[in-house]
């Protein structure tokens, strides 16, 4: 099949296919009904000689085919977009676009209640669909414009120009106000001792019992939960602790019922870095939006 021939409409509902394994989620992403997108995967099976998608319990699964033809199509729709945006300047308080943010859910609230505020206030015309990671493999893979907000390396990789490091912080250990050992220097052997609470979304705090386990410890995991907010208030409720960033221990629900320690492992840190497709970062639109979210953990 010779490519002009080809209607390139075609290519862009595929590729929207593709990212969203769904022809509700292209047609929605794309602003067609259902049926359109529908009529037009049929004509890509036609012209492909390919079945495309084959659906399972997990939605409908692209074949390799498919995913070859939609990254060739993302880069061939991005280099043109990036073109384009270059020609223009930035202006937030006019500019009318779409950012897609994938956030790790014990970092959104934080983010987002801070975030939306300030758009609202000096670009009204951004817009922000954020989604949870979920743990499925395809989500480390960034599509298109999207910035993730996760979990950072630790060191930092230096010298890459797709990531940003947002926060560094140290760990305290959070307990009850009423709990006999707060009088106790929190040894590592103390702390290892007792019986935890873990925050535990997509990543977690796994770091901490990687670091236990090369001293050959490990601490007794009593509740797994997936928010900071959710710890805080168990450990107010129980003789339970946890490890938590130190500038989310405490809040005006439970700072009355619970205190802190420092952490007896200096060189374990909680870090979030941005990460986005290298092709957008020199990206204007883009570089605002990264910037901007990386001033709300300050």
């Amino acid at each position: 099949m010779r490519p002009r021939s080809l209607d390139l409409n075609l290519l862009v509902m595929l590729e929207a296919l593709v990212a969203e394994r769904s022809v509700s989620g292209a047609a929605l992403r794309l602003g067609l009904t259902q049926s359109a997108v529908s009529h037009a995967l049929r004509r890509l099976r036609n012209n492909f000689k390919d079945e495309l998608f084959i659906r399972s319990s997990r939605g409908m699964q692209p074949t390799q085919r498919a995913m070859e033809i939609a990254d060739a199509t993302r880069v061939a729709i991005e280099n043109i977009g990036a073109v384009i945006e270059q020609s223009k300047t930035f202006d937030p308080a006019t500019a009318m676009r779409s950012f897609r943010l994938r956030i790790s859910e014990y970092v959104s609230s934080h983010l987002l209640q801070r975030l939306c505020p300030v758009l609202r206030r000096i670009a009204p015309g951004i817009h922000v669909n954020a989604a949870h990671f979920s743990g499925d493999r395809h989500e480390n893979e960034i599509v298109g414009d999207e910035i993730h907000i996760r979990l950072g390396e630790s060191p930092q990789l230096a010298g890459r120009d797709d990531t940003m490091r947002v926060m560094e912080e140290r760990f305290v250990v959070l307990m009850n106000r009423k709990n006999p050992l707060r009088s106790k220097k929190m040894t590592l052997a103390l702390y290892a001792s007792l019986s935890h609470v873990k925050v535990a979304g997509t990543i977690g705090t796994n770091v901490i019992d990687d670091a236990l386990k090369v001293r050959g410890l490990r601490r007794e995991i009593a509740f797994q939960v997936p928010s900071w907010r959710d710890a805080r208030h168990i450990v107010a409720a129980t003789d339970l602790v946890a490890a938590i960033p130190a500038r989310w221990a405490l809040d005006r629900d439970t700072s009355h019922r619970c205190v802190t320690s420092p952490f007896p492992l200096n060189d374990v840190t909680f870090a979030i870095d941005l990460e986005w497709h290298s092709r957008f970062s020199r990206d204007p639109a883009h570089a605002w939006m990264r910037q901007l979210i990386s001033e709300q953990f300050r």
